[in-house]
């Protein structure tokens, strides 16, 4: 994340990760509020992701849509209304395919769920003329009178991130223009305001709505730098902690990472004990790639895996594509890193061993590395999926080390680890004191024993 990653020109790509930081932090994903009906079974045969989408919607044109519990928006065609003469989904689908289709389906939110059946956010988005017109009907999705399950309403700000992350990957699919979004309640209301929607009738002048822009877009991301308080982390960062530049290189270290991804640039979660190295540079980019070596000591062919064999012929495979490789210098970037090492997708952790050869340090305090870790391992969960990230110490040194990481071994329960959830990186950020450039109420001084007591986090320096 790049040191203007709050400024709102950003790319696209990075303004989405942001957006899916506060969401991922503040949303809870939510289940049905009763049972799917009985001719609810199939996924949607017009299931589609945004970023998918190839053509625009024509006037009037609908589609439902949904905010998976991993922040992924997918579209598809409800089928039903009919009694309104919307026949949207026969409409959509070539006529070739319609014997294939379950037409007793209703093809309603549920089959536009992933595999635990949750979702952040729901409706229908149609082209009207001049703008997108966004209706809030997701009937068992809401979170209206749902405080017996323990789902409360959005709030404000809630309301106002989440809506805005929306116009975002609508406007990339469909065209930038305004968005207008019309809320509905359960019952009567939903089926008054529905017969409008997909009978192409205006709502009631008086119906309140929401009204949306790319000027709207500064407003969510002020909500999210207060929330984030990744400012406030790089700021400490620049002023406590000097960037490191390698120990030494190898002559066949010349090219960047044929795999070199930005933090932001995530789409997927890894495959389990899938590896990647990483570094936090001094642009504050949090770049991954894939190494091209221990391929004779560990039998690890990460590189020859992540590519398809039509492209091998491509890459120079003399070359280790190691933690250089993720840091050549640029007119506004001096290959200066902060902190890396290798990710491993494990069991319901991401683990992040924290080898890298030429930048190992042990320079850190306890409170620099708390700041550090939680900085990184914030954007590790947004990227990979909400889950402890845990670092686990490892010694250049010692190959007991790599043997057991490109194994897939576990280290023992006495090797050094820290643990972060998504609860304690929160506490450790918000933490930050902007004025004295400290973590409140903990001093550099205090002993581990402390730091640990008060942090959550073991120390292994």
């Amino acid at each position: 994340m790049s040191t203007n990653q709050l400024d709102v020109r950003l790319a696209h790509t990075e303004l989405l990760f942001l957006f899916k930081t506060y969401i991922q932090a503040n949303i809870p994903a939510i289940g049905p509020k009763y049972a799917n009906y009985p001719n609810e079974t199939g996924v949607n045969p017009a299931l589609e992701s945004i970023k998918e989408v190839r053509q625009r919607l024509r006037v009037n044109e609908k589609r439902s849509f949904a905010i998976r519990s991993d922040c992924t928006l997918v579209t598809g065609v409800k089928n039903a209304y009919q009694e309104y003469n919307y026949h949207g989904l026969r409409d959509v689908l070539d006529e070739s395919v319609h014997q294939y289709v379950n037409w007793q389906d209703r093809y309603g939110h549920p089959s536009l769920a992933g595999e635990d059946g949750k979702l952040l956010y729901a409706g229908f988005v149609c082209q009207r003329k001049n703008y997108l017109e966004i209706f809030l009907s997701s009937g068992r999705f809401n979170r209206v009178d749902r405080q017996s399950e323990g789902i409360e309403p959005l709030t404000e700000d809630q309301v106002t991130v989440i809506e805005t992350y929306l116009v975002l990957q609508f406007n990339k699919a469909y065209g930038t223009q305004p968005v207008i979004v019309y809320d509905t309640l359960p019952g009567q209301q939903d089926d008054e305001d529905s017969a409008l929607f997909f009978m192409d009738k205006p709502f009631p002048q008086n119906k309140k709505y929401r009204k949306y822009s790319q000027s709207s877009i500064s407003s969510a991301v002020a909500i999210i730098e207060i929330d984030a308080k990744y400012r406030n982390a790089q700021h400490y960062i620049q002023k406590n902690i000097s960037p490191v530049k390698p120990k030494y290189s190898y002559s066949n270290e010349n090219n960047i990472n044929p795999a070199y991804q930005e933090i932001h640039c995530v789409e997927a979660a890894l495959q389990p004990f899938e590896k990647r190295i990483w570094v936090l540079r001094s642009d504050f980019i949090l770049a991954t790639g894939v190494k091209n070596a221990y391929q004779k000591e560990f039998g690890y062919t990460g590189l020859a895996d992540t590519f398809s064999k039509a492209l091998h012929r491509f890459l120079d495979w003399d070359d280790r594509y190691g933690h250089p490789s993720l840091t050549l210098a640029t007119d506004t970037y001096d290959g200066g890193v902060f902190y890396a090492g290798y990710i491993c997708q494990r069991k319901g952790y991401l683990q992040v061993y924290l080898a890298s050869g030429r930048y190992d340090r042990t320079d850190l305090t306890t409170e620099q590395t708390a700041v550090l870790e939680a900085y990184i391992a914030a954007q590790f969960q947004v990227a990979y999926g909400n889950q402890e990230i845990v670092f686990d110490y490892a010694n250049p040194d010692d190959s007991f080390y790599h043997t057991t990481f490109f194994s897939h071994g576990i280290f023992p329960k006495t090797n050094p680890q820290r643990r972060y959830t998504q609860t304690l990186i929160r506490d450790i950020l918000n933490g930050i004191n902007s004025d004295s450039d400290h973590l409140k109420n903990i001093s550099t001084s205090e002993k581990e024993e402390d730091m640990a007591t008060n942090t959550g986090i073991y120390n292994p320096s």
